[in-house]
Parts: C-alpha cells; structure tokens; sequence
C-alpha cells in the first residue's frame, strides 16, 4: 500500500469521525431542546390565609370567578393617559391579592389581605395609593381585608355591604366605536368629573377598608356622624348583622353583587 493511499484513508477516517462527532452533538441538543429530560416542582400559589380568603370570597360572589394574586397589566388596560407607555409601565408594579369579575369577565372589586408594615410604611402606604387611584379610575373597588376570616362578617352580610360600595364602569371600546372623538372625550371627562372624590363621599387617596364599607348607607355615601374610626373595637372591625340586614337594600338571599 503506497503513502498516496494510507494518506487518503487517514483523511476518510478523520472526516467519519468529525461526522459522527457533530451527529452526536446535535442528537444531544435535541434532546436537550425537547425537554424530554426535564423535571420540575411545584411551587406554592397561595398561603394558607390566601386559601382561607379566596373560600371566603367564592362564598360571597357564588358563580362568579375569583382570582387570586393578579398583576394589574393583566385586569386593566389604558384608557387614555398623556403618556400612554409610561401608564401601560406602571400597571406592571402593582397587583392585589384577589380580583371578583362580573357577569360580562371584567374586574368589579379588587381585594389585599390588611398586613402591617413595620418597614418603609410610608412608601407602601403611597404605593397603596395609587394603586386605590389606578383602579378608581377603571371603576374597580379597592377593598382591604381583615387578616383572617374569624375576623370578617358573614358572606351574605359582606356582599350586601360591597353592593352599596360598587363603583360604575366606563364604557366598553365596543360601545364606544360608534361614537367621535369629541364625544368620547365627553364622556370620559363626564365619568371622571361625575365620580371625583367630592360626589362619591371618598378622598381619590382614601382606600376603601373594612369599617368604611361596613358605614355605607344605601346611597353608598359614609352615614351622617360615623367617623372614620366608628366601628373598630381593641382593634377590630365591628359589624352589627341586624344593622345590616335592615339598612340593606338585598335581603339575605339575594345573589346579585352587582348593586341595583
């Protein structure tokens, strides 16, 4: 066997090899790419009070859907902003523990657990409050409540309460197409002036809590004489069902959380 020939088998051999070296590699990534070979773990979704809560909650809106742990970005879009970007941005820093929809799936109350910060209070207590003003201004209740449901009134009484406190949607973009831009205009500002904080008996700052909602009368507007701190006894939210029951405007059966 001549040089010329050993050459030529040497070179065969080198460029089987390299060939079956690159097959190897890339079934390898295959593999890898297809996740066949992948394991995971799950992660915990809700704390033992979220569970708690969100049982609570399905017992007050029976039938309808309860979310729990929702960024804003994903209930609320921008209706109209001078920086459309920058409002669109700031849905992504905010989320509430659970989100109650309506009938037609949009967001109609919004609900934290109440916790007590011992650090930087006053900038989770600024941030509480746009969060109040952001979904104000899409006609979505904000509502803290108590950190335990020993600590809540009953389902029925609940509901009876947040229907007095439920806040007016602005018009859909279906039930807007038909009309100009002037008077879409119109009718935001019309929304805007018609629900500010001097006709809805709430600050734009104020974050609707237990003893507030519980003080609503039948107009939704806070009683004549109740303070802001009427109604906390040691600490606690202090809720009469018989006041309740008589003042509502839904009797105990009733299913309707959407108001009258």
């Amino acid at each position: 066997m001549d040089f010329l020939t050993i050459t030529l088998a040497a070179a065969v051999a080198l460029v089987a090899l390299a060939l079956l070296a690159w097959w190897a590699v890339r079934r390898q990534r295959s593999r890898a790419s297809s996740g066949r070979d992948d394991r995971y773990a799950p992660e915990r979704i809700l704390t033992s009070e979220q569970a708690h809560m969100l049982d609570y909650l399905q017992d007050t809106f029976p039938g309808q859907v309860v979310l729990p742990n929702m960024q804003l970005k994903h209930i609320l879009t921008v209706r109209r902003a001078a920086n459309r970007q920058r409002a669109a941005e700031r849905l992504k820093e905010y989320r509430v523990d659970f989100v109650v929809c309506g009938a037609d799936g949009r967001p109609s109350f919004a609900f934290d657990i109440e916790q007590y910060h011992l650090s930087d209070a006053e900038a989770k207590a600024n941030k509480v409050v746009m969060k109040n003003r952001i979904l104000k201004t899409a006609g979505v209740r904000f509502v803290f409540l108590k950190n335990g449901i020993h600590r809540m009134p009953s389902p029925a009484d609940f509901r009876a309460q947040l229907n007095l406190a439920e806040l007016p949607k602005p018009k859909s973009k279906e039930e807007l197409r038909e009309s100009a831009l002037q008077q879409l205009e119109s009718q935001f500002s019309g929304f805007d002036s018609q629900h500010s904080s001097h006709n809805n008996g709430y600050r734009d700052s104020e974050v609707l809590g237990m003893s507030g909602l519980m003080d609503l009368d039948d107009f939704g507007q806070r009683r004549r004489g109740v303070s802001s701190g009427r109604g906390r006894t040691n600490g606690h939210s202090h809720f009469d069902n018989s006041r309740a029951h008589r003042d509502s405007r839904f009797d105990g059966s009733s299913m309707d959380v959407r108001g009258g």
